[in-house]
């Protein structure tokens, strides 16, 4: 809003100054007060409700999915610790495994030497009693 005025009442149009006046107007609700909508803004509010509660139902859905998910994520992180355990002990078991497969190995070539040197005992035996016999 714009106002002007001057002092003098005859002083030209070139005299005078020109004011701006901010004014802010508010409005005092009364209990008896009756809103009046025109039938277009009602149905845009109509409107607005109806697509304000299919998202909030769309956000009562993903919050129960948000909790079973997570509900859900805690089970996996049990489980995995779970398996990372036991995995632990399958890798421990398999080193356990290759170590007793290793000495089994070297147990056998000791057995292969001891039934070669004893094969040459009993033949260096036989033939100490075909000397002895004859």
């Amino acid at each position: 809003m714009k106002i002007t005025w001057s002092d003098d009442l005859n002083s030209s149009s070139s005299d005078d100054e020109e004011h701006v006046a901010n004014m802010c107007f508010m409005k005092i609700k009364s209990d008896n007060e009756v809103i009046s909508l025109d039938d277009e803004s009602n149905l845009s509010c109509i409107k607005l409700h109806d697509a304000f509660e299919i998202l909030y139902d769309e956000y009562k859905k993903l919050g129960s999915k948000y909790s079973l998910l997570k509900q859900n994520h805690g089970c996996f992180l049990v489980e995995k610790d779970t398996l990372e355990k036991k995995t632990c002990i399958v890798v421990n078991d398999c080193d356990k495994m290759n170590q007793l497969k290793e000495k089994n190995k070297a147990l056998k070539e000791n057995i292969d030497k001891l039934n070669t040197t004893l094969a040459k005992f009993i033949k260096g035996s036989k033939i100490l009693e075909t000397i002895r016999a004859s």
